[in-house]
């Protein structure tokens, strides 16, 4: 994107501005502060014009700062994480009241943190809008803090994005030096953190702790109600033409669909498909003990030949950026022999844009997750033309059709290849 001028962000943030405050003035709403904990955001009150204000307001933090300024803030930005991680391994958010304050002292001696440490750490908290104290030595909930008390299967994830994978995170320096050129699974950030020679996956499956955690975590990041933030499935469902590109009885096939929280949502949409969700045994096992289900589920792993043959279309969401290049296009090349003439495969992930995002925010947000696939399984996010190659290197077969997206959320992408033998 341009670089803009002063006199141009202060215009856009002026013109933006203006636009939610005569919103909010028609609606007859209060102009909220961070402070404020209920009512609607100004992103509810005019989603684009919010959005534009924040990416000014950051891109003019930017231009304000002096450079070191801006790159000593940067350089212990980490503190923003291991703040919040902290917080949420003592379950904090939940334990202030969502009416009221709580004194600091009362609040170490309901979660077991040393007062000191605490207060410490909520008063960093604060600084970056989490939390605030309106009077000395009593907190009280902002916006941002008060939805993760509200919304703690989403704090699921994001212990696991602050605690669990912040080792992997920080040892992607070393790794990338250690190893400059790889693509392997087993020579990542991983093996620097833990030093281990297993591939993430497989030596997160040798402790059963850090396996729950991991599947807690994802399930509150992608699961379909209830998110603050996250991935809510229902973007997939709205993006992609089921009801006319697929028959009324339609057989799915979810590919590596966890505990079936899009599946369910898709079969809720659509009650005459015929939907199955595949995963590992693990997770099946526990996705079959929650009761009735207007779904099937099957042991399977996607990297032995699917044994589900004939389905009008196969489904993999979130599963092809966990992997780099020579794994996904085996993923791919696993369902060939389930495919029948015309069956459609629907790879659903964030689609990194080509060139450069007007969008500062959404921009971060998809690198964010590139970042972390490199660090985790030097996996990536792709470009549409990746994910193309993907289906062309897998096998010549595959006919790239189109992809689509929801203007409820331009980083979701559902790709979605014919095949045609």
């Amino acid at each position: 994107m341009a670089a803009r001028s002063l006199e141009q962000l202060s215009s856009i943030v002026s013109r933006n501005a203006a636009a939610l405050s005569q919103k909010l003035e028609s609606q007859k709403t209060s102009s909220p502060t961070v402070h404020n904990i209920d009512g609607p955001s100004l992103s509810e009150i005019d989603s684009v014009a919010a959005n534009e204000l924040a990416n000014a307001a950051r891109e003019l933090q930017a231009l304000a700062l002096s450079p070191g300024r801006q790159l000593h803030l940067l350089a212990f930005s980490l503190f923003d994480s291991t703040a919040v991680g902290t917080l949420l391994e003592f379950n904090i958010p939940e334990l202030v009241p969502l009416e009221g304050t709580i004194s600091l002292s009362e609040l170490a001696a309901k979660s077991g943190l040393l007062e000191d440490k605490l207060t410490r750490i909520v008063r960093y908290a604060i600084t970056i809008f989490i939390f605030h104290e309106p009077k000395p030595g009593y907190v009280a909930h902002t916006a941002l803090s008060a939805a993760l008390a509200r919304d703690p299967k989403f704090g699921d994830f994001l212990r696991l994005a602050l605690v669990d994978l912040a080792p992997i995170n920080a040892a992607l320096p070393v790794a990338v030096r250690k190893w400059p050129q790889t693509e392997a699974i087993d020579e990542s950030a991983v093996q620097v953190a833990f030093n281990t020679d297993l591939p993430w996956f497989q030596w997160l499956s040798t402790d059963a702790t850090k396996q729950e955690r991991f599947d807690k975590g994802m399930s509150g990041f992608s699961r379909i109600e209830g998110n603050v933030a996250g991935r809510s499935g229902l973007i997939d469902i709205a993006a992609y033409p089921w009801g006319i590109t697929l028959p009324s009885d339609a057989v799915v096939v979810d590919v590596g669909g966890g505990f079936g929280h899009f599946s369910k949502a898709l079969a809720a949409a659509f009650p005459s498909f015929k939907i199955t969700v595949q995963d590992r045994e693990e997770v099946i096992t526990v996705a079959r003990k929650a009761g009735p289900s207007p779904v099937e589920f099957q042991i399977h792993s996607f990297w032995d030949p699917n044994p589900l043959k004939g389905a009008d279309a196969y489904f993999l969401r979130q599963v092809i950026h966990d992997w780099p290049r020579k794994e996904a296009i085996n993923i791919l090349r696993a369902l060939t022999p389930a495919l029948k003439p015309g069956a459609r495969v629907l790879i659903s992930e964030f689609m990194v844009p080509e060139l450069a995002d007007d969008d500062l925010i959404e921009a971060k947000l998809i690198r964010e997750m590139d970042l972390q696939m490199m660090a985790i399984t030097n996996a990536k996010e792709r470009t549409k033309d990746e994910v193309v190659e993907l289906f062309t290197g897998a096998d010549s077969r595959f006919h790239f059709n189109a992809w689509y997206q929801s203007p409820e959320d331009r980083k979701v992408c559902i790709f979605e290849a014919i095949w045609e033998p």
